[in-house]
């Protein structure tokens, strides 16, 4: 069963009870996202809340799990590739400091 809500929005007349809905066939879904993909993600995700957070264990444990999950070429592209251009500054630094030894 079809309600018919009104809105300010809309420009179309008002259907008797039908749902059209255009462009919403399974082959225009987009594809479910791979197990690697989440987990590529979700190592993004935590590697960015460690430095962050100004957790320099934390960071370290994360890409070790990250390498050996997903393997040292994909943890260094999160790394490389797609955490630090999202970095200001003083992130930037950390990160260089934490990959040198020294703690900032």
């Amino acid at each position: 069963m079809a309600i018919n809500l009104p809105t300010e929005y809309s420009l179309a007349p008002p259907r008797a009870g039908f749902v059209i809905a255009t462009g919403n066939a399974l082959s225009s879904c987009p594809k479910p996202t791979t197990l690697d993909t989440q987990m590529t993600l979700a190592l993004l995700q935590e590697l960015l809340m460690a430095l962050r957070a100004n957790d320099a264990d934390g960071y370290k444990s994360w890409l070790a799990l990250g390498i050996e999950e997903l393997g040292r070429e994909v943890a260094a592209e999160v790394e490389s590739d797609w955490m630090v251009p999202l970095l200001v500054e003083e992130e930037r630094d950390r990160l260089m400091a934490w990959q040198l030894g020294v703690s900032l």
